[in-house]
């Protein structure tokens, strides 16, 4: 990010620059999105509109933004959920359908084929909001970048250092505290909260990589918890949908039990297209080996991070905060 020495700055002048070239590079996710310019273009521009959102959070107390930017981008944000969750999901499938056997493949095939139409309709959507709110929440950040508040006389004077120092030690304290409330892979939403806490912290830090000693790596760390965190939430997510894929199956084996034994016509219950007859053996091998795959994951979390690991990214992150605070009391980095 070429913005200059970020840590010589005020607060909102850092803030300010970080924006700019975060919203460049969000544009340009954009213009390649709608192209449909590569199959990575709806996660570049996930990533760019995750890290405006994580700016504008850690700045708040220094940057003038209109009443509800942040929350107009969480809108957005959420409206691109499914259509990445899909994606993933549908690229695990792929690669578990290698070497099934014609009985397996069954309902791997029937879901597969469910979760494209799935996609397609969640991609048509995602583009369509895109289309119609993009335009003006760039325009609105545009005003932040730009709105630097008037100088008064006496007024305190924010600093980069002191500020950036603050917002690492209290991200720090939500990551710890949400890492310690994970104890099995039963605690889902305290592991999900903890992986926003170290896409938060990692986002915060990066665009300081280059003039912030020991920020590199520290961030090569938070990227591979953030890594893990993420293995583990893209089990939960895949476990709900085989869920539902499991319990549709099962709706139509009875629905067919039902009908021969009382052939009246009904109405159809029916969506979509039904799972065909020998779906559930290949959706049950699919929960095996999502759970072998879930637990997995859960074990390399807690024998790398969980189990002592925590100590030395605290550490380190601390010392990362006393140095940016030392840059306003005449320290050198």
């Amino acid at each position: 990010m070429s913005t200059g020495r970020l840590l010589d700055r005020s607060a909102n002048g850092a803030g300010r620059a970080i924006v700019a070239a975060q919203l460049a590079r969000w544009r340009a996710a954009e213009r390649k999105l709608a192209q449909r310019a590569g199959p990575t273009v709806l996660h570049d521009f996930r990533v760019a509109l995750r890290r405006l959102r994580s700016t504008l959070r850690a700045y708040r107390p220094y940057l003038v933004h209109p009443q509800g930017l942040r929350r107009r981008l969480r809108r957005l944000a959420r409206s691109t959920n499914e259509s990445r969750n899909l994606e993933v999901w549908r690229g695990w499938l792929a690669e578990q359908a290698r070497g099934m056997t014609l009985r397996q493949a069954v309902g791997v095939k029937w879901l597969r084929a469910r979760l494209a139409a799935e996609q397609r309709q969640a991609n048509s959507y995602v583009r369509g909001r895109i289309k119609d709110w993009f335009p003006e929440l760039r325009a609105e950040l545009r005003q932040v970048a730009a709105h630097a508040p008037p100088n008064r006389p006496g007024a305190p004077k924010h600093r980069s250092g002191t500020a950036l120092a603050k917002a690492i030690r209290s991200d720090t304290r939500v990551l710890i505290t949400q890492l310690e409330s994970v104890v099995t892979m039963e605690d889902r939403f305290a592991a999900h909260r903890a992986r926003i806490a170290a896409k938060r912290l990692r986002y915060l830090l990066e665009p300081f990589r280059d003039e912030l000693r020991g920020a590199a790596t520290v961030l090569r760390q938070i990227e591979r918890l953030q890594d893990a965190l993420g293995e583990v939430h893209d089990a939960h997510v895949f476990a709900d949908a085989l869920r539902a894929a499991l319990v549709e199956a099962s709706q139509q084996r009875s629905r067919a039990a039902s009908e021969r034994v009382l052939p009246w016509p009904g109405p159809d219950e029916t969506s979509g297209r039904p799972a065909p007859p020998g779906s559930r053996t290949g959706l049950l091998l699919l929960v095996r080996r999502l759970r072998m795959d879930g637990d997995g994951r859960f074990r390399e979390l807690t024998t790398h991070w969980l189990s002592g690991g925590l100590d030395e990214l605290r550490a380190r992150l601390e010392t990362l905060a006393r140095h940016c605070a030392s840059v306003n009391r005449g320290g050198r980095i």
